[in-house]
């Protein structure tokens, strides 16, 4: 035969050529110094109680590459983990595309509620109670996030609308 057919191929090899710079070619004899990516230091490492060995590619070429390992304890915990990560990633992604963020934690309810509540103090009329009762339930969320977080919801709700107003942010939340 005039080479070596490697068999190997799949996302893996296509991510180690992506970071380390390198070109895959099917046959070795095609390999050509242009083609060869570098990488400053590859180890197999062992781990676990069933040894499993996992090739680690460090120092290459586009640093940019990274690989993240999880393990379990079953496959619902490895996918439970997996999703979050894809998650957290994806909120990343939102951010770099448009870096304009909504605060969460209750603020923008507790600050609409203060704004609607100030409205209803200069209504005279009879509709300064259902302004007042919008901005009750508007409070509701603030309330029901301080409830499940296990604090005293009445006395964390007045004690970040008593901050956000005395330090005119509106950002502040549960």
């Amino acid at each position: 035969s005039s080479g070596i057919n490697a068999e190997y191929g799949g996302p893996e090899i296509e991510l180690i050529a992506i970071a380390t710079g390198g070109r895959i070619v099917p046959r070795f004899s095609e390999l050509t110094p242009e083609k060869l990516g570098y990488a400053g230091k590859v180890r197999e490492i062992e781990f676990g109680t069933t040894k499993d060995r996992m090739l680690v590619i460090e120092d290459c070429k586009n640093t940019r590459a990274v690989t993240l390992f999880l393990r379990g304890s079953n496959s619902m915990i490895v996918q439970e983990a997996k999703r979050s990560i894809w998650d957290a990633m994806c909120v990343i992604r939102n951010l770099v595309r448009d870096n304009r963020i909504v605060y969460g934690g209750g603020s923008n309810e507790i600050s609409c509620a203060v704004a609607v509540s100030a409205a209803a103090d200069k209504v005279p009329s009879i509709e300064q109670y259902a302004m007042r009762a919008f901005a009750d339930a508007l409070e509701s969320v603030p309330m029901a996030l301080a409830e499940n977080s296990g604090f005293a919801p009445f006395a964390t709700l007045a004690e970040v609308k008593s901050r956000q107003i005395k330090e005119n942010n509106p950002r502040l939340g549960i």
